[in-house]
């Protein structure tokens, strides 16, 4: 019988510079997705300043929930990766599909935020296309979700990639499928974008109701929470 070949561990010096090589990408994307406010309108004479909050309240809002939801893969990003001592070839071409996303969302998020918030007030911006920019947002979502989880399923699966001493944790339960359910949901947002994007703008006010309901507990001193990588 054919034994399994194992790709190469890299240092832990090469982890601390994928590490900060991923961490500065990670920042500048964040920065990018608030450039498009510094050109927000400034108020006419006579007007306050909260009008030009709600003449833009979509573009702000998807700028803090997008925001929001890259803080938190960041968050466990780094807590996965800090708890391996080294990456295989699967594992860095995983992180580095997982950046791409990370780094095409600042374009998506902008673009939605402009078509939510003047699809009733441009000519050139329709009905269809807003459903359309909204369901590559959300899809793409979905893609960077899974691609987190898909990270910590193959730690769970390759334990040498570990630090001596931890151990993968499993949790138990709708916990285990985190990952999924979340990714899952994002893509349904997206695809009910296109039927009607007013509905499927409430929709992510779930997300929030998922993270309390799919909280993974405490792991326990020794293990690494790996599965369901995504937002925990």
């Amino acid at each position: 019988m054919w034994a399994r070949r194992l790709d190469p561990i890299s240092t832990s010096r090469e982890v601390d510079r994928l590490m900060a090589f991923s961490d500065g990408v990670v920042a500048v994307a964040i920065t990018l997705m608030a450039l498009p406010l510094i050109n927000l309108p400034t108020p006419r004479a006579g007007e306050p300043l909260y009008t030009v909050v709600t003449n833009n309240l979509g573009q702000l809002v998807i700028f803090l929930f997008t925001f929001y939801v890259v803080a938190v893969m960041w968050r466990l990003h780094s807590r996965i990766f800090s708890q391996i001592r080294g990456y295989d070839n699967p594992l860095f071409w995983l992180n580095v599909a997982w950046l791409a996303g990370i780094v095409l969302l600042p374009w998506l998020s902008s673009l939605y935020g402009y078509t939510f918030t003047f699809r009733a007030t441009e000519p050139n911006i329709s009905t269809s296309s807003t459903g359309d920019v909204a369901f590559l947002y959300w899809i793409l979502m979905a893609a960077v979700s899974s691609l987190g989880t898909l990270m910590g399923r193959h730690l769970n699966r390759n334990p040498r990639l570990l630090i001596e001493g931890v151990n993968p944790d499993t949790p138990s339960g709708a916990v285990r499928f985190r990952g999924w359910i979340i990714a899952g949901y994002f893509a349904t947002i997206g695809l009910v974008s296109l039927i009607s994007s007013a509905i499927a703008s409430y929709l992510p006010i779930g997300i929030l109701a998922l993270n309390m309901w799919l909280k993974p507990k405490a792991p326990k001193q020794g293990s690494a929470t790996t599965n369901g990588a995504t937002i925990e």
